[in-house]
């Protein structure tokens, strides 16, 4: 998980994992500072997902959808300058064609005061060097959320993610909710900070999660004509290729997954540290 992480954190690829979302390896948190022009106010992060990413839809909790609950957040910023929020858009909207979300708060927001920074998907700013400057992340379901909590942010969760109510974010169920638990954190962020017992909570959950949740499957995004070529239908379908894949498409068909077979009842087992106190 640690090497995971520092290839995640550096640009690099690992093993299996081929996505390589950041566009530029870690440069220092106090040169991102500098260029950001970030003071000594709290400084919160907010990373996008992609605009209709599956990951977003139905996820809603606070809003009606991740959209509504940026520029609301947006808007709590602009009405609380005593604190910075820093936007990174996701940097794989680069690999899509639909509205990116800096296009959405620019058409709502044409001109953000001093405290909010827009990050652009194409910056060479790495998202990690952020993560070191902030004393709050902010999320609606990407992963950069579990990875912030694992690095002892605190971090709201806006929108229903698989690591949410796991004992290391804040889950506000409601809107009223959500900015208190921001004025909260934001008057104090030192308070926050995630004790060392859900900091590891974090971290058992992202084994879990990287190591464990994932299911084989025969065919990726990213060079899909090839992966057809190599695992075609007769090959997924053959006894070899069902040994492999049946599961995965058992489960996709509707089928329970048996969370014993494959190791996770342990997850049960894991310690659950207090619910942090918004």
């Amino acid at each position: 998980m640690l090497d995971l992480y520092a290839a995640r954190r550096n640009a690099r690829l690992w093993g299996n994992f081929a996505r390589q979302w950041q566009q530029a390896p870690q440069e220092g948190a106090q040169k991102v500072r500098a260029e950001l022009h970030l003071d000594a106010r709290p400084v919160a992060l907010l990373a996008t997902n992609v605009l209709g990413d599956s990951l977003t839809l139905g996820r809603q909790r606070i809003s009606a959808n991740m959209a509504e609950w940026i520029l609301g957040t947006v808007r709590y910023f602009v009405e609380h300058p005593q604190a910075q929020l820093v936007i990174r858009i996701h940097p794989g909207e680069l690999l899509t064609h639909g509205t990116s979300m800096a296009a959405v708060i620019q058409a709502a927001f044409p001109q953000l005061p001093e405290n909010i920074h827009l990050i652009l998907p194409d910056a060479k700013t790495n998202t990690y060097d952020i993560v070191e400057i902030a004393d709050l992340g902010l999320v609606y379901t990407t992963t950069v959320g579990m990875e912030m909590a694992m690095a002892g942010l605190p971090v709201i969760v806006a929108g229903k993610t698989h690591y949410a109510g796991k004992g290391f974010t804040f889950d506000p169920p409601t809107w009223q909710a959500y900015t208190q638990t921001l004025d909260e954190i934001l008057h104090n962020p030192a308070a926050f900070r995630l004790s060392p017992a859900q900091v590891e909570q974090a971290w058992l959950y992202a084994y879990l999660f990287f190591f464990e949740f994932s299911l084989p499957f025969p065919w990726h995004l990213l060079w899909l004509g090839e992966d057809f070529r190599l695992h075609p239908m007769r090959y997924v379908l053959s006894p070899e290729g069902q040994a492999r894949y049946s599961q995965t498409f058992g489960y996709l068909a509707g089928e329970p997954l048996n969370w014993s077979a494959r190791g996770l009842a342990r997850l049960s087992e894991l310690p659950t540290p207090k619910e942090p106190a918004a």
